[in-house]
């Protein structure tokens, strides 16, 4: 008898062809596992990170990431119907993430790369293996459009983003999706080329004006809906920029300085354990460092969906956002185009093995 073991093979043109740069796609894939994390139906063991320094030397030197994790759904398949989301996941995967942040100027190469593992549920042999580096930019972007979809102001119309690159683009299709009342976004980057590519690139892709700011502080002032998503190794945010009302989304590590979250009205994580695990982002730095007590941190944005805790709960609340980013997102999103790649037959099917040497 026959014991091969054959996996989906997916590289990332499969993943474009699969809806993998879908970001209302992408969205639901990310709001379903934040559903499923306020529901405590994942498992998401804290990720192993190699570094050749300190936490500040991923901005410099690198990092390499494991994120691996479960999410389950059976048992809330009808309240996710019921609320038009996906439907449940039942398995398991791993996100493997190295980042070089000189890859772009010295090798012309993502900063980071990515390759996600899904398992076969019955059996935990590979079901899937695919690029992730997609799936990470994507997810990234839709977990802020989530956030602003809870907690931004619903009639907010000004967005502004410091940082144009990648996760630029995502964060802006994701808010934008969020919050579809945008209509104008402020952009600031270092490099005003980069800039420029972006607002060519974006002008085809989502319904919005787009005006070149002259600083950071021209990109936050007057604005609804901010995203800092920079390579920052220095704090530049003053929280004086901010109006009333304001949302920020902070998904880099250094452009707020924890003394700034004093002025926060409320502050929302994704998992207060995984954010304080790490021990980078600026939320854990404020409260460790004695700027605010851990009270103040309101929850995980997963528990504000189903209903365990409130979000937004007046206009005038300036609200902060710092995810660390997690695995049972990447799972959900690469499952979303796992699942769509087998529908459309997308993909080439490679073996693992015909027959197992060792048994």
């Amino acid at each position: 008898m026959s014991k091969r073991v054959e996996f989906i093979y997916l590289q990332q043109e499969d993943c474009v062809k699969a809806g993998g740069f879908d970001m209302k796609g992408s969205m639901q894939a990310v709001e379903r596992s934040f559903f499923l994390h306020g529901k405590d139906d994942f498992i998401q063991p804290g990720k192993p990170v190699i570094r050749w320094g300190g936490p500040e030397t991923e901005e410099t030197t690198g990092r390499i990431m494991s994120m691996p994790s479960f999410l389950g759904g059976s048992d809330y398949a009808d309240d996710m119907k019921e609320r038009g989301m996906l439907g449940p996941v039942n398995t398991s995967g791993i996100k493997f993430i190295p980042s070089k942040p000189h890859n772009p100027s010295k090798h012309g190469l993502p900063r980071a790369n990515a390759v996600i593992i899904i398992v076969d549920e019955d059996t935990l042999m590979p079901a899937c293996i695919m690029d992730g580096t997609l799936v990470s930019a994507m997810r990234t972007g839709a977990a802020s459009g989530v956030a602003a979809k809870y907690l931004a102001n619903p009639d907010s119309t000004v967005m502004g983003l410091v940082g144009a690159s990648v996760q630029g683009i995502t964060q802006t299709l994701a808010l934008k999706e969020g919050v579809p009342s945008l209509k104008i976004c402020k952009i600031y980057d270092l490099n005003r080329d980069t800039t420029q590519k972006f607002i060519e690139k974006m002008k085809d892709l989502v319904d919005m004006e787009f005006v070149i700011a002259e600083s950071a502080e021209e990109a936050f002032r007057g604005s609804d809906v901010i995203s800092t998503a920079t390579m920052a190794k220095q704090p530049y945010v003053n929280s004086d920029w901010y109006k009333e009302g304001a949302f920020h989304c902070e998904i880099s590590f250094w452009d707020t300085p924890p003394e700034a979250l004093i002025d926060m009205d409320v502050i929302v994580v994704d998992d207060w354990g995984q954010v304080s695990h790490h021990g980078v982002d600026v939320s854990y730095r404020a409260v460790r460092d004695g700027f605010i007590d851990e009270s103040k941190i309101r929850g995980n944005l997963g528990d504000i969906i189903v209903g365990k805790t409130t979000g937004r709960s007046h206009s005038r609340e300036k609200i902060f956002f710092n995810p660390i980013g997690m695995g049972i997102h990447d799972l959900s999103e690469a499952h979303r185009v796992y699942e769509n790649a087998k529908a459309k037959g997308i993909g080439k099917t490679l073996p693992l093995w015909d027959n197992p040497i060792l048994e």
